[in-house]
């Protein structure tokens, strides 16, 4: 005799964890299988569905539209924030590094402990730098470094990187995004993104840096630094109520107003980002500057 062969077609369905321990309580209770109450649960939504029709998925389908565009809404003022980031920094570039030559002695003390921190770092490393801006501190760093490759959305202060000097020729840059540092070539094992950090929206640091750390490798080095928010210092601090992000409000040499997205971390919000994903993490933070260092993973 043939055997009969089981024609019944197979669904594989995918439950989240939290459905399925919920399903798992109500089986318990009711004494049923969890084939049977989904069984049971299709057979109901079968039932509704044949007397309403697709009346019964009215909600979830305007909320599945709600989110789309609340995410295409975001998409949009990214890129917003974006353009306004880079118009303000191509106008900027003339006088960027004025903001380096501020006197005060706890100021420059500081600045002093970024760079010699940075020189000694980078001795013999090949450095990925992201905003480079005008090479300021690929100077720093190209003094020790194998190899520098600078990489900036902005032209015009890539110009300027490019025009100073640069005697052991040991500097490349790059007009590039911080966001899609694949298209970047060469080998790297140090990265440095300073004064960076402040300007990515909150919820883009951690694809920024898990793009950084995938592009330099596991155990490369990285060294970021930033400002610590003094009040009244570098123009006014917006916030807004449905943003959890802050801006600075700032006037340049020209007359021209821009608002530009300047986030500040506390100690305790450095250390909530960073530790996860590193090794051996030094964190510093000042009365003008906080630093991080540490390997990558």
């Amino acid at each position: 005799m043939e055997d009969k062969q089981d024609k019944t077609k197979r669904l594989s369905v995918y439950l989240p964890e939290k459905v399925k321990a919920e399903l798992e309580r109500m089986a318990d209770d009711t004494g049923l299988s969890m084939t049977q109450l989904i069984v049971m649960a299709t057979q109901g939504l079968l039932a509704n569905y044949s007397a309403q029709g697709g009346a019964i998925f009215a909600d979830l389908l305007s909320a599945r539209h709600r989110i789309f565009e609340e995410v295409k809404e975001k998409q949009v003022l990214l890129e917003v924030e974006k353009q306004n980031m880079q118009a303000y920094y191509g106008a900027r570039a003339e006088e960027y590094e004025r903001i380096y030559h501020r006197e005060d002695a706890e100021y420059q003390q500081e600045l002093a402990l970024l760079s010699d921190i940075i020189k000694r770092q980078v001795d013999g490393r090949r450095v990925l730098e992201i905003a480079c801006g005008t090479g300021y501190w690929s100077q720093i760093a190209a003094e020790a470094a194998t190899q520098l490759v600078g990489v900036d959305i902005r032209p015009e202060v890539l110009h300027i990187a490019e025009s100073k000097p640069w005697p052991k020729g040991n500097a490349t840059f790059i007009e590039g995004d911080a966001y899609e540092l694949p298209e970047i070539g060469g080998e790297f094992d140090y990265g440095l993104a300073n004064f960076w950090f402040s300007h990515i929206p909150r919820n883009r640091i951690d694809s920024f840096l898990q793009g950084f750390h995938e592009r330099l490798g596991s155990g490369a080095q990285v060294f970021i630094a930033d400002n610590v928010y003094v009040p009244g210092r570098g123009g006014e601090l917006i916030t807004l109520e449905d943003s959890e992000d802050t801006y600075k409000r700032r006037e340049l040499a020209d007359g021209s107003k821009h608002e530009i997205l300047k986030n500040y971390f506390s100690y305790d919000e450095l250390t909530d980002i960073f530790k996860p994903i590193s090794q051996h993490l030094r964190i510093f933070v000042g009365g003008s500057f906080w630093y991080v260092c540490y390997t990558v993973k």
